[in-house]
């Protein structure tokens, strides 16, 4: 368990504790925005951005002109300008340096999206601004000062990231907190652009690429051969046919998609959701002569692929494909060319233990994946898991290997990070969506970062005045989720979930949320703190515990489901797990006394509910008649 601490946040702090400050301190003073006179629509919206939150804190208003006006007091300057040349060379594409010289502060960035996120990283590093969720940002107001001769450098940790949930699809959220990629969100090209997905995300070979609504009915050896037979669950991918058919698609994608201002644009090559794979004795025998890996067939055809759309000059343009369940095994005899990204996912991991712990084995087979994929691979992005998916609305206490876990990504040459989380949006503002959200946004920023801070500050302005409660639980849960011979999936029942939960836990975490609903200080934090709490209440309800229990007595824990399910629905949530196999009913009496498969399946609510309940409840109804 995380040791708990008191802090004051740094989310909320004045600034003006910093000592040599490079501004004056007449309160009279506003600031001033200096762009150059001939500023690039990106350098435009960074500095009009950074006028409107600096008039918003120092509560004058901030000008902005162009360094054709004289220079005086009290200037930040943005982007390329006359005033100085500060070096960026070097820095990738979102790069920024923040530097304080003679009265003067300077944000420079690099590439499309360099001065937009230095302009948010300043007003995060030096005004203490936060963007916790698409609702909830802390803007604090007061003096703003930056320590003379303060030269600080950011170089982006990865060049694509991305996560689901809600707050992720909000622009503003995602350029405060580094969300680039194209899934969820637009971003300008005043606002840096994203590294895009120029069509299709994933499982597009068969589905978006030599579709088998166009080829198979007529062409079945395009696709691959099961069990003796040819079915579109796959491509066969040596099938020279195929490679034509689908390396002709990917141009045409190309020549109509491609931006060469974007420093990268990805086109997906990636098998469909399934183990059925070619069999046929064409790709057995390539497979073999990979080391038995069937990702040697997968790398040899994209291989070819990506040679032709780099010799057609599209010198920006990447060929993505998987490294998944049956291609996860990195070959031999065969690498990725340069142009080809290798998207490693962890689906089978253990996101109880941190994936670099040697103890845990399913974890300890996939780094090796990711050691041996990077031996081979200058570019591998990883397609991580963060939530639950057979029962999203379960705790699913991963917050403590996120942070170890993106170091180890960083430490192995990771280049790009999707996490994937709650994309089903129904169900995504339950458990802790935020919290997990935007603790992933920002160590996809900084692996490194203050974990207290990230989360005490997330916690406190987000649930009020009992949010060390709240920290509380997370950290039991945390601490109860895995056991020696007990691990954490992403497919985990909630009666496989905490097993190592005690009554006196239980009775524990029942007055942590109580104080947490006493101490939240206002309704707007009191309505996030009930709705996560629901998580809780589910894993007591799907455990028998608590009010749940079945010593509480049939009548009780009738009225605590009839409860919770209310108020599921008054928070929104029609879902509960993944593709809507626990969609919640319209109606509220049937959910409640014929509940789907999985709500309470054992034999003695199976008898309650289903059959004794409706008999004494009809009985009851008659007793109330007369």
């Amino acid at each position: 368990m995380r040791r708990m601490i008191s802090v004051v946040l740094a989310c909320v702090m004045c600034l003006s504790a910093l000592t040599l400050s490079a501004f004056a301190e007449d309160d009279e003073e506003s600031w001033t925005v200096v762009i150059s006179a001939s500023a690039s629509a990106v350098e435009s919206y960074a500095a009009r951005t950074l006028q409107r939150y600096l008039s918003q804190i120092t509560g004058a208003d901030a000008a902005l002109v162009t360094d054709e006006t004289a220079a005086g007091a009290n200037e930040i300057v943005v982007g390329a300008t006359a005033r100085r040349d500060v070096d960026v060379s070097g820095l990738a594409d979102g790069g920024y340096r923040i530097l304080s010289e003679n009265g003067t502060v300077y944000i420079a960035g690099s590439g499309s999206r360099g001065n937009i996120y230095g302009v948010y990283g300043f007003l995060e590093k030096y005004c203490g601004c936060r963007w916790y969720s698409a609702d909830v940002k802390v803007i604090p107001a007061g003096e703003i000062r930056v320590p003379d001769g303060e030269d600080y450098t950011y170089r982006p940790y990865f060049e694509y990231t991305e996560t689901d949930w809600i707050s992720p699809r909000d622009q503003e959220y995602s350029l405060a907190n580094g969300l680039n990629g194209n899934s969820y969100r637009y971003l300008s090209p005043e606002q840096g652009g994203n590294v895009c997905y120029i069509s299709g995300f994933c499982h597009t070979l068969t589905t978006q690429f030599c579709a088998e609504g166009t080829y198979f009915a007529e062409h079945p050896e395009y696709y691959a051969l099961v069990d003796g037979k040819r079915q579109p669950s796959q491509l066969c991918l040596t099938n020279p046919d195929v490679l034509r058919i689908v390396t002709d698609e990917v141009l045409s994608l190309v020549r109509s998609r491609h931006d060469p201002s974007q420093a990268v644009q990805i086109v997906s090559l990636t098998q469909d959701d399934n183990q059925r794979y070619c069999t046929c004795d064409r790709c057995k025998a390539l497979a073999e002569a990979c080391g038995g890996a069937q990702s040697g067939v997968m790398v040899t055809f994209v291989n070819n692929v990506a040679r032709a759309v780099r010799e057609a000059g599209f010198d920006n343009i990447a060929i993505d494909t998987f490294a998944y369940q049956y291609t996860r095994k990195a070959p031999q005899n065969v690498k990725p060319d340069d142009n080809v990204i290798i998207r490693l996912c962890s689906i089978e991991c253990c996101f109880g233990h941190a994936l670099a712990d040697p103890a845990c084995a399913q974890n300890a087979a996939f780094m090796k994946d990711l050691s041996d994929w990077g031996k081979l691979c200058s570019r591998i992005y990883v397609w991580d898991y963060a939530t639950n998916y057979a029962e999203t609305l379960n705790p699913f206490p991963d917050f403590e290997v996120l942070q170890p876990n993106m170091q180890t990504f960083y430490e192995n040459g990771v280049k790009g990070m999707y996490v994937e989380g709650a994309y089903y949006a129904s169900a995504v503002n339950g458990e802790f969506a935020d919290l997990r959200s935007y603790m992933i946004s920002k160590l996809m920023q900084d692996p490194y970062r203050d974990y207290d801070e990230m989360v005490n500050g997330f916690l406190a302005a987000y649930y009020g005045g009992g949010w060390e409660s709240i920290r509380e639980f997370i950290d039991l849960i945390c601490e109860k989720c895995v056991t020696n011979t007990k691990h954490m999936g992403i497919y985990q029942g909630s009666r496989e979930t905490l097993p190592a939960m005690t009554a006196k836990d239980i009775s524990h975490v029942d007055a942590l949320w109580q104080t947490a609903k006493d101490r939240a200080g206002s309704e707007e934090a009191l309505a996030r703190v009930v709705r996560s709490e629901l998580c809780w209440r589910y894993w007591k309800a799907n455990n028998k515990k608590a009010e749940f229990s079945i010593w509480r007595g049939f009548k009780n824990r009738l009225a605590a489901k009839e409860a919770l399910y209310n108020d599921f629905v008054a928070n929104g949530i029609a879902v509960l797990g993944e593709g809507g196999n626990r969609q919640l009913t319209a109606d509220r009496k049937q959910y409640l006394l014929a509940p789907p498969r999985d709500w309470d399946d054992d034999w003695i609510d199976n008898f309650l509910v289903r059959w004794l309940a409706p008999l004494l409840l009809r009985l009851y109804d008659l007793c109330r008649e007369k």
